[in-house]
């Protein structure tokens, strides 16, 4: 019934390109950022190549656009077709939004609104902004195909995780682990540290290796990331004893105490860690896996 494509882009007309061979009626653009810079050379040059989706919509198409975005907001303004505008930020703009978000070991549970007052409260297993985000998209496309909220809500219910990305495991203990092992980038790392910080009860643990892989900006990175765990976790297990100095660095540039901060050469010895300190309501994240091959 439904047919969705994604389209990528490496160059201008790329698009237009693929909207004229799969003719949507819809069209979303979710983000606008500095991806694929070096055949495109500028933003200005992602945009137009972006809103090429919204230009080969036919005159009864919808664009769906994240207004909280600031490059999406100026393609948003000059588009006069019909359009849904969702978001988190200036409500009074938009046609759908979510408020109220609460995070908890069930997940994020948030109320989706529309213009006219409707409102729902809906509960995902999907942690993070940036997946609320996502789910915002879906609502619009839903709503532009003529579901109603309570449908809509049924369906967030069911969304499954991708394992390893801010994934919760719940193992009966009364801990609650977020899996997040998948990813190694600074702007993940900071997610996944924002939704730790909105667990409301118990301590904060984080089990790291750092970031590796990421060349000459590593160290840097890593010196953040400690800075970043100081403002958020009560432990920190750092996993490999070189290259976790400087995310010890960040943290003690944070003035966090030492008595919280072990250094192992494994995960097994993080786990007996875990074991010694870890009580009901605590929450741990699991940061970064290590690479097969890695080694010190």
């Amino acid at each position: 019934q439904v047919f969705i494509a994604e389209m990528g882009a490496r160059n201008i007309g790329d698009i237009k390109e693929l909207a004229k061979l799969t003719k949507p009626r819809i069209g979303v653009i979710t983000s606008i950022g500095p991806t694929h810079l070096e055949t495109f050379k500028n933003l200005e040059n992602i945009m137009k190549t972006k809103f090429e989706l919204i230009e080969e919509l036919p005159t009864d198409g919808i664009a769906i656009l994240n207004y909280d975005d600031e490059h999406i907001k100026k393609l948003a303004d000059k588009t006069f077709k019909e359009k849904i505008l969702y978001g988190m930020e200036d409500v009074d703009k938009l046609d759908i939004f979510a408020e109220d978000v609460e995070v908890s070991e069930k997940g994020s549970t948030f109320t989706i609104k529309d213009k006219k007052g409707n409102n729902i409260r809906c509960t995902t297993r999907l942690l993070g902004k940036h997946n609320i985000y996502n789910i915002l998209a879906g609502v619009s496309v839903a709503i532009a195909m003529g579901m109603n909220l309570e449908e809509i809500k049924r369906g967030i219910e069911k969304i499954e995780p991708v394992p390893h990305r801010l994934n919760i495991i719940n193992p009966g203990t009364g801990i609650t682990i977020i899996d997040d092992a998948f990813n190694s980038n600074p702007i993940g790392a900071k997610a996944a540290l924002e939704v730790l910080s909105q667990f409301k009860e118990g301590r904060k643990i984080i089990v790291t290796p750092g970031m590796v892989e990421l060349g000459a900006r590593e160290e840097e990175a890593n010196r953040e990331l400690g800075v970043n765990i100081g403002k958020v976790c009560d432990f920190a297990i750092l996993v490999g004893e070189k290259r976790t100095i400087p995310i010890y660095e960040g943290l003690m540039e944070v003035g966090y105490n030492k008595d919280n901060v072990f250094v192992v050469s494994s995960l097994d010895e993080a786990t007996k860690i875990i074991q010694k300190i870890a009580r009901p309501k605590d929450v741990i994240l699991f940061e970064n896996d290590l690479p097969d091959n890695y080694s010190e």
